[in-house]
């Protein structure tokens, strides 16, 4: 893993400096610079997802090849990111992009022999070998809740064996909690496959799909054979963040629509359309939204808007949210000490606030239980909150008088300076 990280980065870095070097030694012109814009204002007409947006981002670019706002722009990188921020301005759509990367265009138009394909998809399954297709981590919780951190959707051509594995892994446990917080997304394949073990053997529709350059409508269903069990009646969670973004968003947004996931965390970053890397010319390159995803049940999507959660937090508290909620949904008989003891887990962690988090919901569904308070006001104390830690432990105190613990940390709060 350290091996290929380290690959990763000498690449991005050495194709960061001939990216630097080219853009320092290449001058862009009126011309050139026109010619760009022309291309990219023939595709949007073609092919964008939305004509009407295309039309306004049309007339933007033409207004702005009219002023200085290109007229003094010689950089090639700076053009691209530039003309990128204008298109984003209108359409708020992150996967609409414009690129100055001419290296990348020179190697498509070699000539690959079917040896050298292969070659490289060799290479390519073995990179994501290395970091596991992007199944980071799969364990069981405290309270036989399943826990799955999910960086990216990976072609099911190279990790279909280990989703398999994972979902099986986890196919006995009360709940599920899929961690999409750091995942930027991927392609659909995966996207299916989790899905799949969610609902029944009938194939489900999860979404549709327009294109409007070819006035054509696809579907995109649930497998009807998945290989090992599926978890179609128990808790979902799926935790997100403002990083969340692409097919990430498409598994998030179909499973709650269609009523199998509870979503946590923050509102995702909302792009939703399907996308295509089309060559301008041979420098230029444009990244395309085409086709356009339309849920079931909605008719719409989350372009531009993000998927919202049902239970909103920020990033770093998801988590815990979902596992307190999975909790309170799944277990049966002695819940406050379940939840005592995964507090004081997470306090071991040094995992403070999060810990305030369990304790806190212990006190609120177990109010007259002393231990309950005693153990909220240690996770007060340790986080140096002496008002809510004194009021805890005097709580503690008035629900078991004999309680020397209570006695003893609301002497010490007292004598705190």
């Amino acid at each position: 893993m350290k091996t290929y990280l380290k690959t990763m980065l000498l690449i991005l870095f050495v194709t960061v400096q001939n990216t630097t070097a080219q853009d320092t030694n290449r001058l862009l012109n009126t011309k050139e610079k026109n010619e760009v814009v022309l291309a990219i204002k023939t595709h949007l007409e073609v092919a964008y997802i939305d004509l009407e947006l295309s039309k306004k981002m049309i007339m933007q670019l033409d207004k702005n090849l009219k002023s200085d706002t290109y007229n003094k722009i010689t950089s090639p990188v700076e053009f691209a990111k530039t003309v990128t921020e204008d298109l984003q301005s209108i359409s708020k759509d992150l996967h609409l992009k414009v690129r100055f990367e001419p290296e990348r265009i020179a190697r498509e138009k070699l000539a690959v022999s079917e040896e050298k394909r292969l070659e490289m998809e060799k290479r390519t399954a073995m990179q994501m070998t290395e970091i596991n297709y992007g199944f980071t981590e799969v364990k069981i919780m405290e309270g036989n809740i399943g826990y799955l951190n999910l960086s990216q959707f990976a072609d099911i051509k190279y990790a279909e064996e280990t989703a398999t594995a994972t979902m099986n892994f986890l196919s006995s446990t009360n709940a599920i909690i899929i961690d999409l917080r750091s995942n930027g997304g991927g392609v659909p394949s995966m996207m299916q496959l989790l899905s799949s073990y969610f609902f029944d053997e009938k194939p489900v529709l999860l979404s549709d799909f327009y294109e409007r350059a070819t006035n054509t409508k696809t579907q995109l269903y649930t497998f009807e054979n998945v290989k090992g069990k599926r978890s179609t009646n128990k808790p979902l969670y799926i935790l997100t963040s403002k990083h969340t973004f692409s097919a990430a968003e498409a598994f998030t947004y179909t499973l709650k629509h269609l009523d199998k996931a509870i979503v946590v965390g923050e509102i995702t970053g909302g792009g939703a359309n399907r996308t295509k890397r089309i060559n301008l010319n041979d420098e230029f390159t444009i990244s395309m939204p085409y086709i356009q995803a339309i849920h079931p049940v909605t008719k719409t999507n989350w372009e531009g808007k993000g998927v919202h959660p049902d239970i909103k937090t920020n990033e770093k508290t998801a988590l815990v949210n979902a596992y307190v909620d999975a909790i309170n949904k799944t277990a049966k008989g002695n819940k406050n000490i379940l939840l005592n003891k995964i507090g004081y887990a997470l306090l071991k962690e040094k995992s403070v606030d999060n810990a305030i988090v369990v304790f806190e919901e212990n006190a609120r569904l177990f109010p007259d239980d002393a231990n309950t308070w005693d153990s909220l006001g240690e996770a007060y104390f340790i986080n140096n909150d002496k008002e809510n830690a004194l009021k805890s432990f005097k709580k503690a105190l008035a629900l078991n008088p004999n309680s020397e613990s209570a006695k003893a940390m609301i002497q010490k709060l007292v004598n705190i300076k």
